[in-house]
């Protein structure tokens, strides 16, 4: 009696801790590629916006009430069973507004914006704990019995990092105030990168861009992500995983601002000499100069000293591609053997 419940707990146990003794060491290889589509919600760390409170370092600034979407589509390849390489194209909107918080400065600065983003990124993902379904052999018996014990619910857990380029155009209102505090903008929204609300490529403008008149910067910036996800499985071919991931990135741009505010009057006249009346009319507007207090010539607009970052927060439904019949290797045989998946 006793070697008969000996054996059988030996039966129930053994298949939790040793993969390799039921499954091919090889079986990433027939599921080697993975393709997901994911949605969920995006921010970002400018140097519009922030917090209901006064301004904080990092993701305590962050501004809940400006979240907005993220679409995305991956296309994962694994090279061994927890190494993968993953090309992802994600669909993002973000923005920032300066009504929002709750710091005194930024409320009478009175910016705001919102920008697409569109990303393609290259990854390398590693995977820390592997997802499971269904049981270690996939078989029933001919009652329709499964051969072993089914694992309880079990979660997959990897991290991930790469490099990406993403396309950006911001996009601002005219929600400004007067030395009073009171809003006296109409609302009308601009595109701001064309009017060069520093100063960019004109006598007196951010430095980077001195070397050549009427520069500005690109719509096509650097990105770093990096993050971590957990994945669920329901099947051994389809499951869910929930994401969260943050971007570095190489522009401080992503927002429209940056250093400091330039001379409107020289700003109009510049414009409408470079390209024409309409743009220099629009740039007097949205440079955002002499609108309230601290906003004169020369005062600080932006932080150079900090690249903008966004980060995203998604769940996706993935499906692995595998042929229509999973192969097993019999330990120690040297035949292969087909067996049929039962989930």
């Amino acid at each position: 009696m006793k070697k008969t419940i000996t054996i059988t707990i030996l039966f129930l146990i053994i298949p939790f801790f040793s993969n390799s003794q039921f499954y091919n060491k090889s079986f990433f290889k027939s599921q080697r590629q993975e393709i997901s589509f994911g949605i969920g919600g995006s921010s970002c760390l400018t140097d519009l916006g922030g917090g209901s409170s006064e301004a904080k370092a990092f993701l305590l600034d962050m501004d809940i009430q400006s979240t907005s979407f993220v679409t995305n589509f991956s296309y994962l390849y694994y090279l061994r069973n927890n190494i993968s390489l993953r090309a992802s194209l994600a669909y993002a909107k973000v923005s920032g507004d300066d009504a929002l918080s709750g710091d005194l400065y930024r409320k009478n600065r009175a910016l705001n914006f919102n920008t697409t983003v569109v990303e393609l990124s290259s990854l390398v993902e590693y995977t820390l704990i592997k997802e499971k379904s269904g049981n270690k052999f996939g078989l029933k018996n001919s009652s329709g019995i499964f051969g072993a014990l089914k694992n309880p619910i079990q979660f997959g857990v990897y991290l991930f990092t790469g490099i990406g380029a993403f396309y950006y155009d911001p996009w601002g209102a005219n929600n400004f105030l007067n030395s009073n505090g009171d809003i006296v903008g109409d609302g009308k929204k601009y595109r701001l990168r064309e009017l060069h609300t520093e100063g960019q490529g004109f006598d007196g403008g951010p430095e980077k861009f001195s070397e050549k008149k009427g520069s500005t910067y690109k719509k096509f910036a650097i990105c770093i992500p990096f993050g971590f996800g957990i994945k669920k499985s329901f099947s051994n071919t389809f499951g869910i995983n929930l994401e969260a991931s943050y971007r570095f990135t190489n522009t401080d741009y992503l927002d429209d601002v940056s250093t400091n505010y330039y001379d409107r009057d020289k700003l109009k006249t510049e414009m409408t000499n470079l390209y024409n009346e309409d743009l220099g009319n629009n740039a007097y507007v949205m440079s955002g100069t002499q609108t309230g207090n601290g906003t004169n010539p020369g005062d600080q607009r932006g932080n150079p000293k900090s690249d903008d970052s966004y980060m995203f927060l998604t769940i996706s439904v993935y499906k692995k591609l595998t042929k229509s019949q999973n192969y097993f290797k019999s330990r120690g045989a040297s035949t292969t053997r087909k067996l049929r998946s039962s989930f």
